[in-house]
């Protein structure tokens, strides 16, 4: 694990852009497509709120604006860059690169112990994205490695999302749910602890290895007319022993929600 460097840039924002991009803009991109007219240019205002495993922290509270671009090749969602590799018959392949919604600042941590730890930086991540649209929902799978420091490991899942909605370009509501394996090196960067780091913290020395979450959603969109959409979700993350073990770490499971205003342009 390598310690990390202290940045000004406002991160908040992108961090939580991240966590909103792929539900928010997911919903309003598949209703387009399965319209008539194609959506190009959003922009959206979205609030969300963001539980982390932690301990010393409480839910983040986000207002933050998105924007969204789908083309025939590339699109733009929140802090994601995506090209389409594959697309047919409601199968898309396409590879991407963004900005991973995972991080840890000790500076903004409550316990003393958990302050004098390493930073946990946000990873660059790049990898391929595969979908595929079926009359009995949407499954989904990605694989994603960081860019910045390939030591770090990676993390893989695999999706289903089921609509009750028979208008699906209008409205869109249903369960989710996701399966995610983390690398024992993903793992280890944001959750394990150092010999130096248990050294001067008093903590116990921790490493982790591989590790499976589970990922359950609600999920909803709504045309509002031809320009305003409206979506939202809430989910809850069951977390893997080999996580929850960590002295860093509090809780069986996390809890997030958002909702998300958009108009194209």
């Amino acid at each position: 694990m390598t310690k990390t460097k202290q940045t000004h840039a406002p991160r908040k924002a992108l961090y939580s852009a991240f966590l909103l991009a792929n539900s928010a803009f997911g919903g309003v991109t598949i209703a387009a497509e399965e319209s008539a007219e194609r959506s190009n240019w959003r922009v959206g205002l979205a609030v969300a709120s963001v539980d982390a495993a932690y301990k010393g922290r409480n839910n983040e509270t986000f207002v933050v604006p998105v924007v969204g671009y789908e083309g025939e090749k590339v699109y733009f969602r929140g802090v994601q860059l995506g090209y389409r590799l594959y697309r047919k018959q409601g199968a898309e392949l396409a590879a991407v690169l963004s900005v991973a919604p995972f991080r840890f600042e000790p500076k903004k941590n409550r316990i003393d112990a958990l302050k004098l730890l390493d930073q946990r930086d946000f990873r660059i991540e790049t990898g391929l994205k595969y979908s595929q649209h079926t009359q009995y929902g949407r499954i989904s799978a990605e694989t994603l490695v960081n860019v910045r420091d390939f030591d770090t490991g990676y993390r893989s899942s695999v999706g289903y999302f089921y609509s009750f909605s028979k208008q699906p370009s209008i409205w869109q509501f249903g369960p989710r749910i996701d399966v995610s394996y983390i690398s024992g090196s993903f793992a280890d960067y944001f959750y394990g602890i150092s010999a130096a780091e248990a050294q001067r913290s008093g903590l116990s020395e921790y490493k982790s290895k591989n590790s499976w979450n589970t990922t359950l959603s609600l999920e909803g969109f709504m045309r509002l007319n031809a320009r305003w959409s409206l979506a939202g979700s809430v989910t809850r993350t069951f977390i893997d022993d080999e996580i929850r073990n960590s002295p860093m770490t509090e809780g069986s499971h996390t809890t997030s929600a958002f909702v998300f205003l958009s108009y194209q342009l």
